[in-house]
């Protein structure tokens, strides 16, 4: 390729609209020279976040900042080092890192802007690379940290997962069951309910779509759930709230039902079960991890080497596919991880 392939913000998303590819400007440079300090990779990869859509919304936007008109759209991709002046990355590496959505990127290796997370060439990895975007990335960290850091499991609890179907949802599935729990996944439509009990193994399917969480959680659990592991908040969360254990631990990773939700909804009803169930709920932000991404990474490649940890990555293709990756988070048609491979 002898051109940098860029999609830039041409508007503002508004209210309730889908992501596409109109929102954003295609424009096609030279691809770049790397500087003194830094060094030029090659995306080869795009991984997803439900926060990006905040970049889109301008004013709206209430927890990220927004980019501007014309800007590039950020996004986390990896790929490898095609030419270096940085003294820590040499050419044949494999980055993962903050490269936006193009083609080529300038990277300077800037630990406090964005972490960026290396794959010597001698360790080059068998698997596709995208899964160190998300199985054996950003997503199998977010469960693994939230469900073994946060909620800390033990054998024979009930660990209750929402938007199990999703990205981190699946991997915090697996996680728990070859930690000895029960799992029970929330997921919507019949098709997901199937795949989450035949792809991930859990234990019991919720269709939230079909069901009624608070009569099938307390059929499914009359002593309660120990362990809530929570991506989608609103009547999710306070279903999980109202059926809490004992000592129950709930573990806030994500609340896309709610997040960009205008005007925000009111809180959960429930949440004073906290007291009576002497119960906990915390949030956390998996990039706190960062130092610690590396036991996580040697821990999941061997489950996924040993064949205990599945992979659900739902591969796009295609930069211009970026914009319907992103948008099929929200949209609650696919399974798994949704990355793209440009």
């Amino acid at each position: 390729m002898s051109e940098n392939r860029q999609l830039r913000l041409k508007r503002n998303i508004k209210q309730g609209e889908a992501i596409s590819l109109d929102l954003f400007a295609i424009d096609a440079g030279s691809i770049p020279e790397p500087g003194a300090g830094q060094f030029l990779m090659k995306t080869v990869a795009l991984g997803t976040s439900p926060a990006q859509r905040a970049y889109l919304m301008g004013a709206d936007s209430r927890f990220h900042e927004p980019l501007e008109i014309g800007e590039l759209m950020r996004g986390r991709g990896i790929g490898p080092v095609l030419k270096s002046n940085h003294p820590d990355y040499k050419v044949g590496d494999v980055v993962a890192c903050s490269t936006g959505w193009q083609d080529y990127s300038i990277q300077d290796g800037d630990q406090t802007r964005m972490p960026v997370k290396t794959l010597q060439k001698i360790h080059a990895p068998q698997e596709p690379l995208y899964l160190h975007l998300g199985t054996l990335g950003a997503s199998g960290f977010a469960a693994y940290y939230g469900l073994l850091d946060v909620a800390k499991p033990i054998k024979g609890d009930t660990v209750l997962v929402s938007s199990c179907a999703g990205g981190v949802g699946s991997i915090a599935a697996q996680i728990a069951k070859l930690k000895g729990c029960t799992v029970i996944g929330i997921a919507g439509g019949p098709d997901k309910c199937a795949w989450i009990k035949s792809k991930l193994g859990v234990d019991h399917a919720i269709d939230y779509k079909s069901e009624d969480l608070y009569e099938k959680l307390a059929e499914i659990c009359p002593n309660g759930v120990d362990v809530y592991f929570d991506n989608v908040g609103g009547e999710t969360l306070d279903a999980a709230l109202k059926n809490l254990a004992l000592r129950g631990r709930i573990v806030i990773c994500g609340l896309i039902s709610t997040e960009y939700h205008e005007p925000p909804l009111p809180g959960p009803r429930h949440y004073y079960n906290l007291i009576y169930k002497r119960a906990r709920m915390e949030g956390f932000f998996v990039w706190d991890y960062f130092e610690q991404f590396a036991a996580a990474e040697t821990e999941l490649t061997n489950w996924y080497k040993q064949g205990k940890l599945k992979p659900t990555e739902r591969v796009f293709k295609g930069l211009e596919a970026a914009p319907e990756a992103l948008q099929s988070l929200f949209a609650g048609v696919d399974t798994g991880i949704k990355v793209v491979e440009l």
